[in-house]
């Protein structure tokens, strides 16, 4: 189908009709691009804004967002970025084209690919094409679940690690990497989402989600996944770690998992409906929390066992920004709880 040409806006002229309704025409295109014809249906919204949309209720049309990639276009090692763009961009069919053909390494990146993303596979191949289709439909999978998936991925996780630490038996973790690469999948999924929802007004409608608020959670799944990549990086220092005596998790910096923890279950439960007392505490803990690991860090310098000190440091580092992250997604809380109870006043 022909991309909309011209202009996205256009200047209208309210016209007064019966001496009490008012009237403004449609553009000419807008309508036949939807398929409308007289007396069909349209929905007209009144957004918290003041603004007013249309949406063409009756229209017949289907439309899909298709992405063409060309391989010999783009340098090998962006190849993959482009994928997951045009994954994100929310596209239904992704579309690759190869001059020579695809080899081994071309199908090896593309099935790297299709393990990041969720809902996606190979539905057409010829020598110098392969098609790609996204089978999920972007309202059947709620943001909020697929957010508190993320949530418990990066929190069983830590319990994990910390239980790892505890015993020195890291058979807790021995599957650490395919957990952050989920909760990479659903980071990739949920944004995938919320795209859609900025994009559509049918989509904001079956989500109940607002434009602003989807925009917010976009930070919340990013943080998760941030968190998330710091507990793979503190799980990977306890199986990496030379010295398999185990550490003492009631002492610096482990002590304060427990406590990151609790926080974070606070954060969690609080996104959709904030219990602003609980948001409080845990961005509190979480603060008071970052400054203990920070005087922790800075006494390690006096260490003399170098290589304890090097591993303790980094470890506190990973627990430390954990919190930070922590402690910005109890700010995008607060802000969701403020935009939502924020009024609209009118004033000449």
């Amino acid at each position: 189908m022909d991309k909309p040409r011209g202009r996205k806006s256009e200047i209208r002229r309210l016209q007064l009709t019966g001496g009490s309704t008012y009237i403004v025409s449609l553009p000419k295109r807008w309508v036949k691009e939807h398929g409308l014809v007289a007396k069909d249906q349209i929905r007209v919204e009144w957004r918290p804004s003041g603004n007013l949309r249309i949406i063409p209720e009756t229209s017949m049309i289907s439309r899909r967002r298709e992405v063409e990639l060309t391989f010999h276009e783009i340098p090998p090692g962006l190849i993959i970025d482009h994928l997951i763009a045009a994954y994100l961009s929310g596209a239904s069919i992704i579309r690759i084209r190869s001059k020579s053909g695809f080899d081994s390494k071309d199908r090896k990146l593309l099935r790297r690919f299709i393990s990041l993303g969720r809902g996606i596979e190979i539905v057409n191949e010829t020598e110098k094409m392969i098609e790609i289709e996204s089978l999920v439909n972007a309202g059947s999978l709620p943001i909020y679940s697929s957010l508190n998936r993320m949530y418990l991925l990066v929190r069983t996780a830590l319990k994990d690690v910390f239980e790892a630490v505890s015993t020195g038996d890291i058979s807790y973790i021995e599957d650490i990497e395919e957990r952050e690469n989920e909760v990479d999948a659903l980071r990739l999924l949920i944004e995938r989402q919320i795209g859609q929802v900025l994009e559509s007004a049918y989509l904001e409608d079956s989500a109940g989600l607002s434009r602003w608020e989807a925009s917010a959670l976009g930070n919340i799944v990013r943080t998760f996944e941030r968190m998330g990549d710091h507990v793979y990086t503190l799980g990977q220092l306890v199986v990496n770690r030379n010295d398999q005596t185990n550490v003492d998790v009631n002492a610096l910096p482990f002590s304060l998992i427990p406590s990151w923890l609790m926080a974070l279950k606070q954060l969690n439960s609080n996104i959709k409906k904030p219990n602003l007392s609980e948001v409080h505490e845990a961005k509190l803990q979480l603060t008071h929390d970052m400054a203990t690991l920070s005087e922790f860090e800075d006494a390690m310098w006096k260490q003399s066992d170098t290589v304890n000190a090097i591993y303790m440091n980094r470890s506190s580092e990973s627990i430390r920004r954990l919190c930070a992250y922590a402690s910005d997604m109890a700010e995008i809380v607060l802000n969701i709880h403020v935009h939502k109870n924020s009024n609209i006043v009118v004033f000449e």
